[in-house]
């Protein structure tokens, strides 16, 4: 049982653990991916070997200040656990989720409240020539870039509006 569920490991998820915690508050924080860090800091897989991974990220220094922020911290961080419903009821709440990749495992998560830090999502309208190969979303060549090292082409057109497409831009 815990005084606060948070739902989702990303940045906003970790800095509202952390500054709960740092209040006395006993925090559980679920999330589906293996490490924390949300799709801003999706991690490249340690079979990959990254030797710079700071390299792929904007605001390295925030991820690690949230990161080493967990340690000692209390804030119990529970991955690969993908919610699929939250309920409530007189006692407070219970987060359901299935661990694992294979999504098998129930698991209940009590707390008292929840906080949803789902994160952010990427909001693709159609044009012309968007499902032709090598067309890729900003979020997708971010994702392909920081989880598998790889880049979507040789060569790259960033277009479009938002926050995201600086970073994707730098990292490719």
């Amino acid at each position: 049982m815990a005084d606060l569920a948070v739902i989702g490991a990303g940045p906003a998820g970790l800095a509202a653990a952390l500054a709960a915690a740092a209040q006395g508050v006993t925090v559980a924080v679920v999330d589906s991916a293996t490490e924390a860090g949300g799709q801003f800091y999706r991690q490249p897989a340690s079979g990959l070997r990254a030797r710079r991974p700071q390299a792929l990220h904007h605001q390295w220094r925030t991820w690690e200040r949230l990161k080493d922020g967990l340690t000692g911290s209390g804030v119990r961080l529970l991955t690969d656990h993908h919610v699929w419903s939250v309920e409530r009821d007189s006692d407070g709440f219970t987060v359901h989720a299935l661990l694992g990749p294979e999504q098998r495992e129930p698991v209940a998560v009590r707390a008292d409240a929840v906080l949803l830090a789902t994160g952010g999502y990427e909001r693709v309208l159609p044009f012309p020539g968007w499902t032709l190969p090598g067309v890729v979303t900003a979020g997708g060549a971010q994702a392909m870039l920081k989880g598998g090292l790889v880049a979507p082409g040789r060569r790259a057109v960033v277009a479009g509006t938002g926050p995201l497409l600086l970073p994707v831009a730098t990292g490719l």
